[in-house]
């Protein structure tokens, strides 16, 4: 029989309120949230267990929505590691699910890995074989043979797409990814490497087969054509126009910023030797974008594009670039579970959602640096044990 617990700490943010409530706690049974309140008002509830965290502030667990399981930012030329042997880059995506975990990230949206080993890892962590956040998996990218995508794979025309997003489909993908820019605006007007009807085709064959589809697209006239055509989320928007914000905030599309791979120098200085002085160049055109998109209100989340660990810093780019505390805290839990589409079960701390939670030593929204002092996670109401 499962104990009923509960837990407690100084303080709580439910993932809505635009404050945390001192003295916060949460009752948990059979790993769903049964109440969330002040400590004063749980205690009375039957209960098996009590848990105290002093000094800490209790929240939800975070959402990386950008992901890569098998990408390591921290290697030299690392996107040219994408192209490991599957077992290397499995083993890495091994490593990095734990790095995730530890860090407080409870969920992360993987946009695309090689030979399904998204799949392989998601299963791993259902079994307890691996640690690892909940996994909401991609599977292979779909570019064009042209096109841009270092963990994609090339499709030829509608009927190729087509048989990708299907195959994407049976083999367990919970959304399907294309590529249909590059990421840099270079000296073109950013061409799209899908055309309509081949962005069209993956929307339509995507939600017949009722998953999201999400697409790296930083502009041009591929992301007109994917906003007029329903998209369920843009990946990026390096490059947005003005009247590409607009159009944006009047759809449903949803929207994940990733501002590490821009503005973080040692990442960029990462890259292949060949990709950098584009992104150098492009840097502060990016950042202005990111801030416009931020300042005319649209719901963004935020991921880090492989850059395990490291949402904190994801999140505090997103304040630097104009969003306000509370945003950038929303963009990494509610606003997140609403690209993935699981906003129905985690995101938040209401009763009914699964208990996926963290306790962080200080109080985020005094000093964003308690994001980095985890000192426990909860999945689904169960404790994880770091080694």
């Amino acid at each position: 029989m499962e104990e009923t617990t509960i837990i407690c700490g100084d303080f709580l943010w439910d993932g809505i309120s635009e404050s945390v409530l001192p003295k916060g706690a949460v009752l948990i049974e059979k790993g769903i949230v049964q109440a969330v309140g002040a400590i004063e008002n749980l205690i009375h509830y039957a209960h098996d267990r009590l848990l105290d965290f002093p000094g800490t502030t209790l929240m939800p667990g975070l959402i990386d929505c950008h992901t890569h399981l098998s990408m390591d930012p921290t290697m030299e030329n690392y996107l040219d590691h994408m192209s490991d042997p599957v077992p290397v880059l499995t083993l890495r995506a091994a490593a990095m699910m734990k790095k995730d975990l530890h860090s407080g990230v409870t969920t992360c949206r993987c946009c695309g890995d090689k030979e399904f080993l998204d799949i392989a890892c998601r299963e791993a962590v259902l079994e307890g074989l691996v640690d690892g956040p909940h996994l909401v998996v991609a599977t292979r990218g779909i570019r064009a043979p042209h096109g841009h995508g270092f963990v994609g794979y090339p499709f030829d025309g509608i009927r190729q797409i087509r048989n990708a997003i299907q195959e994407n489909v049976r083999a367990g993908a919970d959304f399907i990814k294309i590529y249909i820019t590059g990421t840099l605006r270079g000296d073109s007007k950013l061409p799209s490497f899908l055309s309509r009807e081949e962005i069209k085709t993956a929307i339509e064959e995507s939600h017949l087969s009722g998953l999201r589809i999400g697409a790296h697209c930083v502009g041009g006239i591929g992301m007109d054509w994917a906003l007029e055509l329903g998209l369920d989320s843009l990946e990026h928007a390096y490059h947005i126009s003005d009247d590409q914000i607009d159009h944006l905030l009047k759809t449903k599309t949803g929207l994940v910023l990733t501002p590490s791979p821009i503005l973080m120098d040692e990442r960029v200085n990462h890259l292949p030797a060949r990709l950098i002085p584009g992104h150098v160049k492009e840097k502060e055109m990016i950042a202005e974008r990111m801030t416009a998109i931020i300042s005319a209100g649209v719901p963004f989340a935020v991921g880090t594009d492989g850059m395990h660990g490291e949402l904190t810093q994801e999140i505090v780019y997103l304040e630097e670039l104009g969003a306000s505390r509370l945003e950038a805290l929303k963009s990494a839990t509610l606003h997140g579970a609403k690209v993935c589409g699981i906003d129905d079960r985690t995101g938040s701390l209401e009763t009914g959602k699964d208990a996926d939670l963290i306790a962080l030593e200080g109080n985020p929204f005094k000093d964003l640096s308690a994001l980095d002092k985890v000192k426990a996670v909860w999945k689904q109401g169960q404790q994880q044990r770091f080694n």
